[in-house]
């Protein structure tokens, strides 16, 4: 860490607890919003005693290219963050030959959201709109 990234992050950091707030409040309206199609799109789930602060608001979906495609194409930007599980990346080379269904399950399901202190409300609930209607008018299934 240089000086100069230093003095930026000494910036950043008093705005730290509002930035979190803000993503946790932005996480909330997901949760509101994408109930209604969970049976089709795993969300993400909280235990009672957790409170977390969103760096990514990660769902699940068995055609996730497609859903990207589809999120893409109405002009909301997602990622794919682990696209490929730890034991086939270099990394894990020993593990390369065992299989982990779990992790290879989520390596191909999983599609961050866009979220961030930087989105409004309306952006959010643009995004939930369209995932929505993606689930009701079978672009994805």
């Amino acid at each position: 860490l240089d000086e100069l990234q230093a003095a930026f992050l000494r910036v950043k950091l008093q705005r730290l607890d509002e930035w979190n707030a803000r993503r946790q409040r932005l996480a909330a309206l997901y949760f509101a919003q994408l109930s209604a199609v969970s049976s089709q799109l795993t969300i993400p789930h909280v235990p009672d005693w957790a409170e977390p602060v969103w760096h990514l608001f990660v769902v699940r979906h068995p055609r996730r290219d497609a859903l990207q495609r589809h999120l893409n194409a109405a002009g909301i930007g997602t990622l794919i963050h682990y696209p490929i599980p730890p034991h086939r990346s270099g990394a894990y080379q020993e593990m390369a030959r065992q299989t982990f269904p779990l992790a290879e399950e989520c390596a191909a399901t999983v599609l961050s959201l866009p979220i961030g202190p930087h989105l409004t409300q309306e952006q959010v609930e643009h995004v939930a709109t369209c995932l929505k209607r993606s689930m009701r008018d079978g672009f994805i299934s």
